[in-house]
């Protein structure tokens, strides 16, 4: 049966909007179902008029998930949080959020549904709360869709991201680069707009259904190495320093209170945990090029985002250090 409508939760998020993006750009049409519609309007403009529609729902409401969706052929989930706040817990959010659509999809006869989780979602053995949410997650999409698609992208990046752009930030402000310990943790950081790519290509062949796809760019770096990559495409010269990752723990534990005022925190102490750890492809795992896809490296990418950091702005392309 060939895919019409497809429901995308989390659709406004940052992976989210790529997915949004690529499906509309093969014609399909999507409902967008998210928390917050007011913060989701600009979706709309990645396709024609009235391809892409917004949807209430919230994931922790099971009626409103079987509402959105209803009538559709194919269901993708990249909803997710990277910081706790009031009732949006990791658990509630990722795990039970998980159950309920892959509960939802299989009852409305969904053909098709594709899950984003992350590497190292099948870390069973971590302690890491956002991680065991990650993990459960899986669990729960695999039971309840037995024949869905999980997609583990490494740390992806793009526009605003929280890893490039957060560094090129402060890299412009502070008279250093801070690292998590020595920055030899490896990253293979993968373009947001391939991860929409991705989603594509799976729904485009049948074959792809119960498989798990790791995604990650055509190269990994350390994190020192990410620094400086950074330094370079902003045109700086910063000390890199290492922090020892107890005190980076500690510093994002207090930082992640600001969360219970609404903000969001430029840290927290699971991230800096998940930072220390490699993030990376395995070997014999299905890739990108199982689905005929050439990932694009932050090199080609970066100048197009990363150019306003620069002393002078982004129309200064050979400004002094």
């Amino acid at each position: 049966m060939a895919l019409r409508q497809i429901t995308v939760f989390g659709g406004s998020g940052f992976v989210g909007r790529s997915i949004v993006q690529a499906l509309a750009r093969e014609g399909y049409m999507v409902r967008v179902a998210v928390r917050r519609i007011g913060l989701a309007n600009g979706v709309k403009a990645f396709g024609d008029v009235g391809q892409i529609t917004l949807m209430q729902a919230n994931l922790r409401m099971r009626e409103s998930v079987v509402w959105a969706v209803t009538g559709s052929d194919a269901v993708v989930n990249a909803a997710g949080i990277s910081v706790q706040r009031g009732r949006q817990r990791y658990h509630a959010v990722h795990a039970e959020g998980a159950r309920n659509i892959a509960e939802a999809s299989r009852a409305a006869g969904i053909e098709r549904l594709v899950h984003i989780s992350g590497i190292g979602a099948d870390n069973r053995s971590s302690r890491n709360a956002y991680i065991k949410s990650k993990v459960a997650a899986e669990d729960a999409i695999i039971a309840g869709f037995t024949s869905a698609t999980i997609l583990r992208p490494s740390v992806v990046f793009g526009p605003n991201d929280a890893m490039f752009t957060r560094l090129a930030s402060i890299a412009s402000t502070a008279p250093f680069v801070p690292l998590i310990g020595d920055g030899s943790a490896k990253v293979q950081p993968v373009f947001s707009a391939d991860v929409g790519r991705a989603v594509v290509a799976v729904l485009q062949r049948a074959d792809t259904a119960r498989t798990v796809f790791e995604l990650g760019g055509p190269r990994v770096y350390t994190y020192r190495e990410i620094a400086q990559l950074v330094l370079h495409e902003i045109d700086r010269k910063k000390p890199i320093i290492g922090i020892p990752a107890p005190l980076m723990k500690v510093a994002g534990f207090f930082a992640q209170q600001i969360a219970r005022l609404g903000l969001t925190p430029p840290l927290t102490a699971d991230q800096v945990e998940l930072m220390g750890h490699d993030n990376v492809v395995r070997p014999g795992a299905n890739t990108f090029a199982n689905l005929g896809i050439q990932p694009a490296a932050p090199e080609a990418i970066l100048p197009t985002y990363l150019d306003r950091f620069r002393i002078g702005g982004r129309y200064n392309q050979h400004a002094p250090a």
